[in-house]
Formats: C-alpha cells, structure tokens, sequence
C-alpha cells in the first residue's frame, strides 16, 4: 500500500520545515517478518525528508535481518521504530508503530523542536524532571484517528529531550494489540510509565503530565 498525502498537506509541511535550524536524524528500525507497516512508514519519513531543506532531515534505514549490532543498542522490539535524534535531544524519542493520521502532525512537530534545540516546556518542569537519574521510560498509548493524542505524546517527547535517562515513546495500540491488553488499553491516549508502576487515560495539561511522571520516578 502507497501513502497517499495531499498536495495541501505536503504545502503547510514544506512551509514549516523551511524553518528547520540543525540537522535531524531519523533513525527507522524494520522488520520483514510480521510488521504491518514498516513499508508506509518508511515512506512517510521519506516523504517528509523530500519536503524539508536539503540536508536537514537525515534518514537511515536498519533491517532487523541484517543490522543485529545497532538494533541491540536501541533495544529494539517492536517494528517499525523511528528513533529521533539532533544536538538537543538528551534522551530518547521514539515512535513505536506508523506515526500516520494525527500522529503525522506530532512527528512533523518533534523534528521542528529536535532541530531548533527548543523545549517549549515551562522552566519548573524542566527543573523537576532534570531531577530524574534512574531510566524512565514514558509510553503513551496512541490511535490515528484519536484527536486528543499528539498533546500526550507531544509532553513525553518534550520530557525525553530534557533528560538522558528519559525515553519518551508513542506506541500504536492497534499495531500491537498484544502490549495494549498488556496494560488495559481501552481508550486512547493512555500514558504507562515505567511498566505500568503509573498509569492514565486521557490527555493532561503540561502540570498534571509531568506531575504523574515525578510521581513514577518518586517509586522507583
């Protein structure tokens, strides 16, 4: 199946991306066993690389068939994964599954920060997860169709970027249905943090986000 993206998508996309500032890496783990969508997300990223400024958006390609050394140091499990990195992106920022309908939107958003190096969160925050120095994992549950999503996945990779022990990470849910019954998932976005020790549905303002996430690391 070809991605199909509108020439007036395409348009507001290139406009924004001409502010790109630093080089962004996308890096895009596949699988040719069972992954649903690792072809039309390939294609999205490549997509996107077209309509962003000549060497400003990077994209390389690891097949878990060939690339055994680089996909054990990311700790790759689920395909496909697009990891996103640039000078101000401390930890990781992952999407875990396509990042297609309104997840498209968070990804076009993340790429603009990482190469800006800005983290519009407020200074308070920042300070409160600049606390955290065990690994913390943030994984908000998403769908394509789900409006209130991007603003849950948006603060995860907001907090990822901020502190190296921090992975902020979307997932699909119905691309991995067997990690959504894992945690409950019955409505979107839902935030697990850390394998569960904290968990909730819904999309929180910044405050009540980053709340939860001090909340997780205070039980570690």
């Amino acid at each position: 199946m070809t991605v199909q993206i509108d020439d007036n998508i395409k348009r507001q996309v290139s406009e924004l991306l001409k502010h790109m500032d630093k080089p962004v890496m996308a890096k895009l783990f596949v699988s040719e066993e069972r992954c649903l969508t690792c072809q039309e997300t390939k294609e999205i990223l490549e997509i996107i690389g077209s309509l962003a400024p000549e060497g400003k958006l990077n994209i390389e390609l690891y097949e878990k068939e060939k690339d055994n050394e680089i996909i054990e140091q990311y700790e790759i499990v689920n395909y496909p994964a697009i990891f996103l990195e640039g000078e101000a992106v401390k930890g990781k920022l992952v999407y875990t599954g396509i990042p297609s309908g309104y997840e498209f939107g968070s990804i076009i958003e993340d790429i603009l920060d990482v190469s800006s190096g800005k983290v519009t969160l407020k200074k308070e925050n920042v300070e409160k997860l600049s606390k955290i120095d065990k690994p913390l994992t943030i994984g908000v549950f998403v769908t394509p169709t789900c409006p209130y999503c991007p603003q849950a996945v948006r603060l995860a990779h907001k907090a990822a970027m901020v502190n190296p022990f921090i992975k902020g990470e979307m997932v699909e849910a119905t691309e991995f249905p067997a990690l959504a019954q894992k945690y409950y998932v019955m409505g979107v976005p839902k935030t697990v943090i850390n394998d569960g020790e904290v968990q909730f549905e819904g999309a929180m303002p910044e405050d009540m986000f980053i709340a939860k996430v001090m909340e997780a690391y205070n039980k570690m």
